[in-house]
């Protein structure tokens, strides 16, 4: 995980650098992710001080010799934390400070600052906006749909969501913040979007959470620190709430297990406290604590993200797959209906050596048995993408061409399946995804991103992807709800929807047949930042379409990805002539970075308007620039 440093110098508390008698000091401040330092070093003009020189003392602790900072013995950092660094009998010098601080979790992490100066130039991109060189008219495309091209059937699971333990999601986002109550504005939006399935606890939460601290009395159950996100864990709200809001919302639930510091006997517990009956333990358990009946929970993920470094209870594949065994087999003793994800890795090609590939390999041959599911996350264009300034019209395309990365990796992915554990009918799941650009520069942690309009062209060419994928993907879950990556932000008295809500309130119109749609028109190539490819010839016309089995209605979705102008499609619907429009939608903006916000919470929204005007399954209709639009199509009146 590579963390540009443009990012890390932020860590650096401006003007806190001061010479003293023996030496200097000067401060940090950890705006970025919880970490676990365990080591420290710096250079001052291109010579390394001596570690016995240089101590650090976090806020509210005693100082620590660099020396005595180690992996046996490190030095927690949560978000928020202010350190100082104290350096005796080296003097400042030029001020040309290079700081090497070692981390559990991302590795060495290094970067520089300057004694003048802040080293970092302040950034203004994220409030430009692309230039409108002068008026032109609309381009035009083709669009023909076929009523008898099924691709295949859309599972509603691919519209979920996902809240986790971090930061503000479930504490002053989705309850309040002493977590007594649910918060009735956020409860609204959520409400609005009908989400089919949640994704709960986490995240890296997951690994390092015990389900029995959350039950119970709300007064006896304990208090945790989080060694995943560094931070207290009251469990105030914990398994009956969380399933009582998917059951208010009629969300399916989704839970993940801790497979890094818990145990199988642990998982199959909370298995038999969500589904068995009252007349069991832990079925008269829950209903000791007001739920007689059942949950029904099937949807259970056996681990996250267990390749990543900075995972508690991380490991490899072989060892992995072992375990999930294990806890596939107890799992499934506790309730033989239920169905389980297990943690794959997205390949972004095809070589034999490629990482993602030999991961899913080692599982699917360890436990392709036991499982329903494998899935993988994506986060694009990755830390690795981020960039300190951007060319913002060819970021617009870029991220307007990402979802290609999704359908080609679902596909490679489904292969792998088919080849290793064929006729057991594993799906692909997706159940962590989302655009994750650089944040802002006055954003209080890395996960406190603006969502623009560009970035609902992103979420809805996702949603669109998922359809074409079908046949192989049917669960998928955005992250996160609230707060952190947000669809929906909140403060400690108001909540609003940013951008990337939209697709999903817009899409709850989709039928499950997904249908092939052909377009023809105009086309761009894109930039590959991060894990994201370039692409040459992608559409600037998204279309796909959906219908019911009877035929009798069908649901358009066309996104709009050019950033400037309108295009003007003829539309043409083979085996559908006799259904006329009844509705539309239409996402917009003034322009594409156009982002909601607490003062203007609806700069961005969908509007519904007149629908298109079709007559004996052909028409023309004007998709306005950068917009997103959801067209029904019914049997006339």
């Amino acid at each position: 995980m590579a963390i540009p440093e443009f990012v890390l110098r932020k860590l650096y508390v401006r003007g806190s650098l001061k010479a003293e008698a023996d030496g200097f000091s000067f401060a940090l401040k950890n705006t970025f992710a919880p970490g676990t330092l365990v080591g420290l070093a710096l250079d001052v003009d291109g010579k390394r001080v001596p570690p016995e020189n240089l101590s650090l003392q976090a806020e509210g602790q005693p100082a620590r010799d660099a020396a005595s900072i180690t992996l046996q013995n490190p030095v927690p950092l949560p978000v928020g934390l202010a350190v100082s660094v104290q350096v005796r009998g080296v003097p400042l010098g030029q001020g040309r400070l290079t700081l090497h601080a070692y981390t559990r979790e991302a590795g060495p992490l290094i970067f520089s600052v300057q004694a003048q100066g802040t080293s970092a130039r302040a950034q203004r991109d994220w409030i430009l906006h692309l230039p409108r060189l002068f008026k032109r008219g609309p381009l035009h495309a083709e669009v023909e749909v076929d009523a008898g091209a099924v691709i295949g059937e859309i599972n509603p699971h691919v519209y979920g969501h996902f809240v986790e333990h971090l930061e503000r999601c479930i504490y002053g986002g989705l309850w309040s913040e002493d977590g007594s109550r649910l918060r009735e504005d956020t409860l609204a939006l959520v409400r609005a979007l009908r989400p089919p399935v949640i994704r709960y606890p986490g995240g890296n939460f997951a690994s390092g959470y015990h389900w029995e601290d959350g039950i119970g009395p709300v007064v006896q159950r304990p208090g945790r620190h989080d060694e995943a996100w560094h931070a207290d864990e009251s469990n105030h709200v914990g398994t009956d709430e969380a399933l009582g809001l998917c059951a208010e919302l009629g969300a399916d639930p989704f839970l993940v297990v801790n497979d890094g510091s818990g145990a199988p006997d642990e998982a199959a517990r909370w298995v038999r406290y969500c589904n068995d009956s009252p007349d069991s333990e832990q079925g008269h358990g829950r209903a000791a604590n007001g739920h007689p009946q059942p949950y029904g929970v099937r949807l259970w993920d056996i681990g996250n993200e267990v390749w990543g470094q900075w995972r508690i209870g991380h490991t490899e594949a072989g060892e992995y797959g072992q375990r999930l065994r294990r806890f596939a087999q107890a799992m499934r003793t506790a309730d033989p209906s239920i169905r389980l994800v297990a943690v794959g890795d997205g390949a972004f090609t095809d070589a034999a050596d490629d990482p993602a590939l030999r991961w899913n390999g080692m599982v699917l041959r360890a436990a392709g048995d036991l499982i329903d599911y494998l899935s993988f996350h994506i986060y694009q264009p990755s830390q690795e993408g981020w960039r300190e300034s951007y060319d913002l019209e060819k970021l617009h395309h870029t991220v307007c061409a990402a979802p290609l990365d999704v359908e080609a990796i679902v596909g490679r992915m489904a292969r792998q399946v088919e080849a290793l554990a064929p006729r057991r009918g594993i799906r692909v799941a997706l159940d962590e995804w989302n655009l994750w650009l650089a944040p802002p520069p006055e954003a209080a942690t890395m996960h406190r991103v603006v969502y623009t309009l560009r970035d609902a062209l992103y979420t809805a060419g996702m949603l669109n992807a998922f359809h074409r994928c079908a046949n192989a993907l049917t669960l998928a879950n955005q992250a996160q709800l609230v707060n952190v990556l947000p669809a929906i932000v909140t403060d400690e008295q108001r909540a609003y929807a940013t951008p990337i809500y939209y697709p999903f309130l817009m899409y709850r119109q989709m039928e499950r047949l997904a249908l092939r749609a052909a377009v023809r028109g105009p086309a761009f190539d894109s930039e590959a930042p991060g894990n994201i490819a370039a692409h040459a010839q992608v559409p600037y016309l998204d279309v796909t379409a959906t219908r019911d089995e009877a035929g009798r209605r069908i649901v358009l979705s066309v996104v709009n990805r050019h950033p400037e102008r309108a295009i003007e499609v003829e539309l043409t619907l083979r085996g559908l002539e006799s259904l006329l429009p009844t509705q539309a939608w239409v996402l917009s903006g003034p322009n594409p970075l156009a982002a909601n916000s607490f003062d203007m919470p609806e700069k961005v929204t969908a509007r519904q308007v007149a629908p298109a005007r079709l007559w004996d399954g052909h028409g023309v209709h004007r998709f306005p620039a950068c917009s997103v639009t959801v067209i029904c199509l019914g049997v006339g009146q």
